[in-house]
């Protein structure tokens, strides 16, 4: 009968002890939580480094990165698309990546309802060519100047 008042006792002082405490989890994201050095993120694929090879599709021990081929886009397989919802965040397609074209982000990885939404698709960033702006182009600054004139 002496193990009753024990128990009883200790969940008290467990209770109290939980009560005054500081709680254990963060606001986020209302609070931005310090992530570490080396933190593996959401991916990010350089369109213009990549070469088409495969080799990340290849090594993604998950199988989260499949080749899509993309009309003008002549080099190699094709391009990585990659499925969050698959990937384990190992990052070995970055390191299997010859010209440095996968890099990890320090954006935490969203948690979605539907499932299309873990897709990283970088077909849609639109690729501009180095050096010279595309036909039709303006610069920021012409159209900062075509805003205040309004």
């Amino acid at each position: 009968m002496k193990l009753l008042p024990a128990l009883l006792k200790d969940a008290v002082r467990t209770l109290v002890r939980a009560v005054l405490k500081r709680p254990a989890t963060t606001l986020y994201p209302k609070v931005r939580i310090k992530l570490p050095e080396g933190f593996r993120g959401r991916h990010m694929v350089d369109l213009d480094k990549c070469v088409g090879c495969g080799l990340c599709a290849r090594d993604c021990p998950s199988g989260a990165i499949v080749l899509v081929r993309e009309l003008g886009y002549s080099r190699g397989l094709g391009v990585p698309v990659i499925d969050l919802s698959k990937c384990i965040f190992c990052f070995q397609c970055a390191e299997s990546c010859p010209k440095g074209a996968i890099t990890p982000t320090a954006h935490m990885a969203p948690a979605a309802s539907d499932p299309h939404d873990l897709i990283l698709d970088f077909r849609a960033v639109e690729r501009k060519p180095r050096g010279r702006r595309a036909e039709g182009e303006s610069s920021g600054q012409e159209e900062q100047h075509q805003l205040r004139g309004r």
